[in-house]
């Protein structure tokens, strides 16, 4: 009989622990904190593929001679800029949530007519427990890696578009979603949709009026799509410069930004300063640094470079 009832126990534990790896659940296996951080590497993955899309497209155009060098490096410095705070964001969160729980040990010591019997018997069941939640967690890990784009169960490559389309419908159901609208800002700017970028901005400053991102990315907006005699728009966009710049008074794409407006507006003196406080934030000797450095000696010359 009791061997019976044993087998019976071995059995039960086994499927148990083989129901997770059988069953199809649609529930994710992340939630609470690790939920939000699985959202957002999904999110900046999006955001990289844009990023990197756009700078590819940029790279095709300035070839086949359909942007100007200017342009070319303008647009090349804020990308790449942007790139690489979302490729730091991606790096401080690898691996975060990776980490299984310790498994509990068991302490009981066996008793009864028959010990030899059940230690080995203990031993199946220990070895079997190890075994299945080492599949488990493995399965877990897998999962997690993936959604986070590493390891060989990566996501495919993202289509820009597809994703937007996605973002948007996320959107329509919570307009007020914040990070969505600030993600929803950077994919249309970087597929160059100028008029969902410019809503998607303002929306954000809506919900956020001291938002760096959202003041530069919609003076980017106004940059490209003003008119080069509509001084009231670069006015405008040299507003919100100036309040992007009090919560990142470094970055240099938002102080190039600012040389450009000021160029528009006529303003060289000011706009030598802020090209010459940027190129301080610059890497030396990389493509940007000789780009702004050479926009400098242009405008000291007296000739005023044409946007």
């Amino acid at each position: 009989m009791f061997p019976i009832s044993a087998a019976m126990l071995l059995t039960a534990v086994v499927l148990v622990l083989l129901y997770p790896m059988w069953r199809r659940s649609k529930t994710a296996l992340i939630v609470g904190d690790e939920a939000v951080l699985d959202e957002e590497r999904v999110d900046l993955q999006i955001e990289k593929e844009s990023l990197l899309r756009a700078l590819s497209d940029l790279e095709v155009d300035y070839a086949q001679s359909k942007v100007s060098a200017v342009d070319y490096n303008r647009h090349k410095l804020g990308y790449e800029h942007r790139l690489v705070q979302v490729l730091d964001r991606l790096d401080s969160l690898a691996g975060v949530g990776l980490v299984p729980p310790k498994s509990k040990k068991s302490h009981g010591k066996p008793s009864g007519a028959r010990p030899l019997f059940i230690g080995l018997m203990g031993i199946v069941v220990v070895a079997g427990v190890f075994g299945m939640y080492q599949l488990v967690y493995w399965k877990i890990e897998r999962q997690q890696l993936a959604a986070a784009g590493e390891g060989p169960a990566a996501m495919p490559p993202i289509n820009p578009v597809e994703m937007v389309a996605r973002l948007e419908e996320r959107l329509k159901k919570n307009p007020n979603d914040l990070q969505g609208q600030l993600m929803a800002g950077r994919s249309y700017t970087a597929l160059q949709r100028w008029d969902d970028a410019g809503k998607a901005w303002r929306k954000v400053l809506e919900l956020d009026e001291r938002n760096d991102a959202a003041h530069y990315g919609l003076a980017e907006v106004l940059i490209r799509t003003a008119d080069p005699n509509d001084r009231k728009v670069y006015q405008e966009a040299l507003d919100h410069l100036d309040k992007a710049l009090i919560n990142v008074p470094q970055d240099p794409s938002v102080l190039w930004a600012r040389g450009v407006v000021l160029i528009h507006l006529e303003r060289y003196q000011e706009a030598d300063e802020a090209w010459t406080e940027a190129y301080k934030y610059i890497p030396p000797g990389t493509e940007s640094a000789e780009f702004v450095k050479k926009a400098l000696q242009d405008l000291r010359s007296g000739r005023a470079p044409l946007f």
